[in-house]
């Protein structure tokens, strides 16, 4: 095989030593250009051969890289030889230039190649004196036969990798190799993401590493990977479809997002271009001779469409709304980091382009899509819109709200009343979801954007005595409308007053004094008995001293990840307007409803909302107030069960609040970290 593709080679360089010179020239540029990629340059060149394992060595002044994959073939060789020859095809491999391979001139002098039983060495200095008449050579160009006296250097570093089942390996001589050892230490684990064959890198240095990657198939073109290194492990989720990727890094079972510098493009090796996304992304992608810049040519923008098809599809499964569940950190993970519609007006590059796709690719497949309003609460908004019978996003996706910003980029829109209109015939909400609707027609009523004749008098949205009412019944009641949800439509609108006019003109005036008496401007009245004796024994007294809590959370996020350590299964829902920030059960199965109020120091007055009151009284012994104050070092957690009827609260009028300053704060004190 030497002699074969030697010998033509030789005689080409005799016949044109200006080539040779050239091709010279043209090696130093691919090496610049490919500066501290000669590692991973490699491991692509392994990984096309179907290598599992991928080991660097250092034995004596010599580096070893060994792969077993397959041995090389004649075609192979030839095409180390010779640049821009490689016979791989875009899309069945990673490399297809066939000059990757040349940037080891930026480390090495002397290469020796040993496949199957092909044995060969590169070497200018014997290169000079084949073609004296040539100015300058090329290091890889023509293969020259290996000295005995250096493969008897290596010889035993040879016979053991052998012994191991390498199967190909090249060496570096010269003292340079140290450049790739550089390179190593500086690698990105995550260049394993897309490889197809390597499961293990190795490094036998003066310092050890090993690096493996073991992937297991989930579904239909889904696959987990783990990476793992002394640096850590990462978990992985890649979903392949139609020759692109998109990988989402996992935390336990859920994708978190990763940062702006992480989210790069592969071109299956990690490029510089950032995706946009929280996410990777791999395809068939065009790249300067770098393998580091994307370049936007037409195989660039039939990738990106391909990718922009995957990641609608990755919506709508993760929607939920097949046979998938819900997975709104998916959805997470694929907000851009920036708002897409500013995004799409700058500078072109890789990110625009996809975000252009990607509207393009939605078409009009989420415009019949609806998502939560701000002025109604989770709960009701799913009983509304299940009855209303829209295709609306479940509650589970209220956790974040940047996923509605996003699918609103894709054609979603905000419920209207409108929308949920039908479903208020058939369907009753709970008393603070019919105040959270009657305070919104309030305010379409007053700026002039519904008409009297557009209130269904139907509706089931006034409470008495805690039971929604169509308007008539409310009206013939012998009672006025609950006060708690007077009071709660009064501080979501401002003044009664508006109310009072919007049922005047749907109804008459008479009726609207009779629903809604006049209270006195100065009432404050106390609804509750006085605060009882401090509890001895609480069922939080056994958490744990020494937690990992960190000083930079939230309150809410302390309670949360509290309770989580003791065994409880709480999650975070104060986004969904509920009346309470945290809901869950505890170790027993029991379920609790969680308010967090923060304080700065114990007898400081802390607020519940109408909303909140009114829920705390709906629940019961199930609701919880948790107090949180960070002293210093320390963060001090109070609970108090069923507040409504455990606390004095005071009506105040400031637009309906409840306020407490008597209570009892007997906190349990975790180390903050």
């Amino acid at each position: 095989m030497l002699k074969d593709v030697r010998y033509p080679l030789l005689e080409e360089a005799r016949r044109s030593p200006t080539l040779l010179s050239d091709l010279a020239g043209l090696e130093r540029y691919i090496a610049e250009s490919y500066d501290a990629r000669s590692f991973v340059e490699l491991l692509q060149n392994a990984d096309d051969a179907g290598a599992a394992r991928f080991a660097v060595q250092r034995t004596g002044n010599f580096l070893l890289v060994a792969n077993d994959g397959r041995p090389f073939t004649s075609e192979d060789f030839k095409s180390l030889c010779r640049s821009a020859a490689s016979t791989k095809q875009r899309g069945t491999s990673i490399g297809y230039r066939g000059i990757g391979f040349k940037s080891v001139v930026g480390f090495a002098k002397t290469v020796y190649l040993f496949s199957g039983e092909l044995e060969a060495m590169f070497s200018r200095e014997l290169t000079a004196r084949e073609i004296p008449e040539a100015t300058r050579v090329p290091l890889v160009r023509v293969p020259h036969p290996i000295d005995p006296y250096q493969r008897s250097q290596i010889t035993g570093a040879l016979e053991r990798l052998y012994q191991e089942g390498f199967r190909t390996v090249f060496a570096f001589t010269d003292l340079l190799a140290s450049g790739i050892e550089a390179e190593f230490a500086a690698f990105d684990h995550t260049s394993l993401l897309f490889l197809r064959s390597i499961r293990q890198v190795e490094l036998r240095s003066s310092v050890e590493e090993i690096v493996t990657a073991r992937r297991e198939s989930r579904e239909t073109q889904t696959r987990a990977l783990r990476l793992t290194s002394s640096r850590g492990t990462s978990n992985w989720v890649v979903i392949e479809r139609d020759e692109v990727a998109l990988a989402f890094i996992e935390d336990d079972t859920e994708v978190r997002r990763l940062e702006d510098s992480e989210a790069v493009v592969h071109a299956f090796l990690p490029t510089h271009e950032k995706t946009g996304l929280a996410i990777k992304i791999n395809g068939d992608i065009s790249t300067d001779p770098s393998r580091t810049r994307v370049i936007l040519d037409e195989r660039t923008a039939s990738g990106i469409d391909r990718v922009a098809k995957l990641i609608i599809d990755v919506v709508h499964d993760s929607l939920g709304e097949g046979e998938s569940p819900p997975r709104p950190d998916v959805i997470v993970a694929l907000v851009p980091f920036s708002d897409p519609r500013i995004a799409i007006l700058q500078r072109r590059s890789f990110r625009t382009d996809l975000f252009v796709a990607i509207q393009q690719s939605a078409g009009d497949q989420f415009k019949g899509l609806r998502f939560r309003p701000a002025w109604l609460n989770a709960v009701d908004f799913e009983e509304l819109a299940g009855a209303s019978e829209i295709r609306a996003v479940s509650r589970e996706f209220d956790r974040a709200e940047e996923i509605f910003g996003f699918l609103r980029f894709l054609g979603a829109r905000e419920a209207t009343l409108q929308d949920l209109s039908s479903g208020l015939r058939t369907s009753t909400p709970t008393p603070s979801g019919a105040a959270e609707i009657v305070s919104h027609i309030t305010k379409l009523h007053t700026t002039g954007q519904i008409t009297p004749k557009e209130i269904a008098v139907e509706w089931p949205l006034w409470p008495v005595e805690e039971k929604p009412l169509p308007l008539e019944e409310a009206r013939e009641s012998t009672k006025p409308l609950d006060r708690s949800f007077v009071d709660m439509v009064s501080e979501k609108i401002g003044v009664v007053s508006e109310l009072r006019r919007l049922i005047s003109d749907i109804v008459d005036t008479s009726a609207a004094s009779k629903m809604l008496p006049e209270p006195s401007v100065h009432e404050s009245e106390s609804t509750h008995p006085a605060l009882p004796q401090p509890q001895q024994g609480s069922d939080m007294s056994a958490v744990p001293q020494r937690l990992s809590l960190k000083r930079w959370r939230s309150a809410e996020q302390q309670v949360l990840a509290l309770l989580n350590l003791h065994g409880w299964e709480v999650e975070d829902v104060s986004r969904q307007n509920l009346g309470y920030d945290l809901e869950g059960t505890d170790p027993e199965g029991d379920e609790h409803f969680i308010e967090v109020k923060a304080i700065d120091h114990p007898g400081q007055s802390f607020i519940l909302t109408s909303n909140e009151e009114a829920v705390a009284r709906q629940k019961g012994g199930a609701y919880r107030l948790a107090l949180v104050r960070q002293s210093g070092a320390y963060l001090e957690v109070a609970f108090i069960e069923d507040p409504a009827n455990q606390l004095a609260l005071t009506r105040q009028c400031r637009q309906w609040v409840w306020e407490c300053s008597l209570y009892d704060f007997a906190p349990e004190r975790y180390i903050l970290e």
